[in-house]
């Protein structure tokens, strides 16, 4: 079955495109009601970078059901995005979970929210599509344990946060607010702290989870309420939320000249265009980042040759584990199924012959004969196998 993946990210479409394919909860349904016939799954990664599906199916088929969910249309994709099969898909598709595509190299992001999107749809999958992404997570794992390339802070909170430090150039004076509470906040509050942030106010829609950020970094949680205050009392504001529509507006700060640094961290984009109009303001969105950490970014470039061979390994290993299964299997079926057939029919005939003390012992012993029967017969099958491979 051809494997497929298409999407758009940061490479080819700027943020105001991204946003178009934004996948939010009523998108997500009607994207999964269009695919529910693709033999074996689909699994559908949404980040604020990229918007990606990936099935064993024809490309054309995602990206129509991608484009109905969306309300574009397919000509619209094909200017911003991208589509790829089989092995230019599989090769995607492990650049991704090792971190090789995103916009900073080697994000530590990226597999966490891979793997929530693979949990998603786990139920759906096919055992080809485990494999697969078993493969991905193990080749991730190998990656950032025998390269360098996950080595060094080069996250996008980290850059947001080495971005500030150039601004402002100390930060314990400096008032912050964090809009969002969600897991891009967490890292982005994390940095800020160890980076000597020490006035940090944080705003989410659940006070709940502002209030538990707050107590695990000892900073201060305010309710939706307090926007407009918070704000005239900022001077440094990250907002990096799941909202769909932007929550900072030109009305929420006030005209008192005050200089500010918004770094916008979300897609679709949590501050209307029009804050960057206010005077002495300067608003940062994610394709306006540039990478902070060059020294680990350089690091992580020279490792990414050892990547591509831990991919490549990787893959190659699970497209023969898929051709051994795919040839082994079915003949592994048909011999179990004719011996099966053998051996319970000749012990249908003994058993009314035989106590049943007998009777279980000539049961046992008939299925060992049984294995090793079958042994022999795979080991004959994976040795024709080679020898096909060996012919190719």
């Amino acid at each position: 079955m051809r494997f497929s993946a298409i999407g758009i990210s940061h490479w080819k479409s700027e943020v105001s495109i991204r946003e178009l394919f934004f996948i939010d909860k009523q998108r997500r349904e009607f994207l999964e009601f269009n695919t529910r016939n693709i033999p074996g799954g689909v699994i559908i990664l949404d980040t604020c970078n990229r918007t990606e599906l990936y099935a064993f199916c024809d490309p054309d088929v995602l990206v129509s059901a991608l484009c109905k969910a969306t309300n574009t249309d397919a000509d619209f994709f094909s200017k911003h995005g991208y589509s790829y099969s089989e092995e230019e898909a599989y090769q995607h598709l492990f650049k991704v979970g090792v971190g090789m595509d995103s916009q900073v190299l080697g994000d530590v992001q990226i597999i966490q929210q891979l793997k929530k999107a693979y949990k998603e749809s786990k139920k759906n999958l096919s055992g080809e599509f485990h494999q697969l992404m078993q493969s991905v997570f193990k080749a991730h794992k190998r990656v950032r344990t025998e390269t360098d390339f996950g080595r060094g802070m080069a996250s996008v909170g980290f850059v947001a946060t080495q971005l500030a430090l150039d601004h402002f150039k100390d930060l314990s004076n400096v008032n912050i607010l964090l809009l969002g509470a969600g897991k891009m906040g967490k890292v982005t509050c994390k940095n800020l702290v160890s980076n000597g942030a020490e006035h940090i106010s944080v705003i989410n829609r659940t006070i709940e989870r502002a209030q538990s950020l707050a107590s695990s970094f000892d900073i201060k949680a305010h309710t939706f309420d307090e926007l407009e205050s918070v704000v005239a009392n900022s001077d440094l504001i990250i907002t990096a939320t799941g909202a769909t529509s932007p929550i900072l507006k030109k009305e929420h700060f006030p005209e008192d000249g005050k200089a500010r640094l918004i770094f916008d961290l979300s897609v679709p984009r949590n501050v209307e265009e029009s804050v960057s109009q206010i005077e002495n303001v300067t608003l940062v969105d994610m394709d306006s980042i540039h990478l902070a950490n060059k020294e680990a970014i350089e690091n992580r470039k020279k490792s990414i040759p050892a990547v591509e061979k831990i991919i490549a390994k990787e893959l190659d290993q699970y497209e023969h584990s898929i051709e051994r299964n795919n040839y082994i299997l079915p003949r592994i079926k048909e011999i179990d199924h004719h011996l099966s057939s053998i051996t319970d029919h000749e012990l249908d005939r003994i058993k009314n012959k035989v106590d049943g003390e007998a009777f279980e012992v000539i049961e046992k012993l008939t299925g060992r004969i049984k294995k090793k029967v079958m042994a022999i017969h795979i080991n004959r099958i994976e040795n024709e196998l080679e020898e096909l491979r060996n012919e190719a």
